[in-house]
Parts: C-alpha cells; sequence; structure tokens
C-alpha cells in the first residue's frame, strides 16, 4: 500500500498541474481564497436551513428558506475543484495526513446525510411543510449536517498542523 501512495505522490508531484499550482506565486492564494469563498457559499446555506429546520426562525416560510439549498452544490463545487488543485499541488502533504483522511471521511457522511435530505426532506420543505411537520427525522438530519461539516471546517484547519500517519 505505501508503495502505491508513492507511486500516487510521485505522479502528482511531476504533473504539469502541480507546477502550476506550487510554482506560480498567485495560483496557490487565489485557490484559498475561492476554496473559501466556496465553503462560504455552502455552509452559509447549509446553515441557514438547517437552523430553520431545527427550529429556529420559526416566521420564515420553509419555502423562503428552501431558496437557499440553491448555493449548496455551488460552493460544493467550488471546493471540489480547488480541493483538487490543492491535492495536486501538494500530494505529499495531504495524502499521508491523517486530518485529510479524516476530513474526506467527514465529507463522504456529509453526502449520505445530503442524499436522504435531497429525497425525502427537501421536497417536503419544496411543497411548503412547516418545519415542525416535516417528516423523515428532519431534525436528525439538520443537526447531523451541522456537526460533519463543522467538523470538515476544523479537520481542513488541521492539516497544515497535524503530521504524517
Amino acid at each position: 500500500m505505501e508503495t502505491l501512495l508513492n507511486w500516487v505522490i510521485a505522479t502528482l508531484n511531476g504533473s504539469a498541474l502541480n507546477g502550476l499550482v506550487m510554482d506560480n506565486r498567485y495560483v496557490f492564494p487565489m485557490l484559498e481564497m475561492a476554496h473559501f469563498i466556496g465553503l462560504s457559499l455552502l455552509f452559509g446555506a447549509l446553515l441557514v436551513v438547517d437552523l430553520r429546520m431545527v427550529g429556529v426562525a420559526r416566521r420564515v416560510p420553509m419555502q423562503r428558506v428552501d431558496l437557499f439549498v440553491r448555493f449548496a452544490p455551488i460552493g460544493f463545487a467550488i471546493n471540489l475543484v480547488t480541493g483538487l488543485l490543492f491535492l495536486v499541488g501538494d500530494s505529499d502533504r495531504y495524502l499521508v495526513n491523517v486530518a485529510f483522511w479524516a476530513k474526506m471521511g467527514m465529507i463522504a457522511l456529509a453526502g449520505l446525510n445530503t442524499a436522504y435530505f435531497v429525497r425525502r426532506i427537501k421536497p417536503q420543505m419544496a411543497a411548503g411543510v412547516d418545519s415542525a411537520d416535516l417528516a423523515g427525522g428532519a431534525r436528525t438530519v439538520a443537526v447531523l449536517s451541522l456537526a460533519f461539516w463543522c467538523s470538515v471546517i476544523v479537520l481542513g484547519r488541521f492539516i497544515p498542523y497535524v503530521e504524517d500517519l
């Protein structure tokens, strides 16, 4: 397994994309700014929706809150692209880092939670069902969403400070 990991790291480090990300003094900071904007769109939208689903700001109709959901995939897409560029650019930092792998695990769990939300909860929100009447464990989904995404943020901040596996 370690040999495969070393091969992947060497291959990524030898790529032209790695050179673009690491050898240009503007690219990495621009990626960091874009990653932060993506995170703001993703987490900001989720925060509004999840807090409303747990009962905060009950006067705001669920259909209005549902409008925020469209910003989450945009933020996620920005973070996916910039995150992949970080990985290609500095693979020997990321691929051997326990905080990175824990972050990827949390993103996977958040993705499963989101899939459940999209299939079971979002159609009710679009129909105007109030948060108190949402079926399918909506509050649990919202709490898990907040927990998973907060963990992703914290683990992402740990990456520069955590040593190798």
